[in-house]
């Protein structure tokens, strides 16, 4: 009988070494599509998205690349998909003024609770938050981890509140947003909420510009009556 080391040659290291020689193939095909990509890349676009582009052969804002979009990204995260995996962690967790975490938050104070597990400074107010890094002007330029800035309640005056970019439509620059409601506590509004459409005031990038292609918000669930 043949031998693996000191144990006999079974099904299952046969099946084993089978699944090997596929992976093995599969990486080889990739390869042959990626290589030749990464040599003339300008890096104004990711190579896996020009190699999407050229397997299927098809528009970017089709199905199949939709799919891959969402494939690369759950399964290459980078700092903004962690950052944003970190705040949903905390979806639920109650409004109180000052909150600085983890138990209770205030809008500003979560996102500087956030932006601290990367090893970021925020300063505690909306106000001061809202001249850090670079400015966004366009929102279908926004990305994951940008911070977007409100007024206030009142619906006058300067900045008031703070939230955290989760997904952006980069064709019409609607986002969703997560951040600390008054009344909710931490959770997910859409930037065509009534309350938030006519507050909005700027965005605010602190974090790396990505390579990776935004997805655009899912759609919003609708309240049963």
């Amino acid at each position: 009988m043949c031998k693996w080391g000191r144990q006999p040659l079974t099904h299952l290291h046969v099946c084993t070494f089978k699944h090997s020689k596929r992976l093995l193939l599969l990486l080889l095909v990739l390869t042959s599509y990626f290589l030749p990509l990464q040599a003339q890349s300008d890096r104004r676009e990711p190579v896996w998205r020009q190699a999407a582009a050229r397997f299927f052969a098809t528009p970017h804002d089709s199905v199949a690349n939709y799919v891959l979009d969402i494939t690369f990204n759950t399964l290459f995260p980078d700092v903004n998909d962690s950052l944003i995996a970190e705040a949903s962690r905390h979806l639920g967790t109650p409004y109180h003024y000052g909150g600085k975490g983890p138990k209770t938050f205030d809008c500003a104070g979560f996102a500087r609770y956030i932006y601290a597990k990367f090893g970021y400074s925020l300063p505690g107010g909306s106000i001061p938050q809202s001249r850090l890094g670079r400015p966004i002007k366009d929102r279908r330029k926004l990305q994951r981890g940008d911070l977007v800035f409100f007024q206030g309640r009142s619906g006058h005056g300067g900045v008031g509140h703070t939230g955290i970019v989760t997904e952006v439509d980069t064709v019409t620059g609607v986002f969703r947003f997560i951040h600390a409601a008054t009344s909710t506590g931490v959770i997910y509004s859409y930037s065509t909420e009534e309350y938030y459409a006519p507050r909005y005031l700027c965005a605010r990038r602190l974090l790396p510009d990505r390579q990776k292609s935004e997805l655009p918000p899912p759609p919003k669930k609708r309240k049963r009556k």
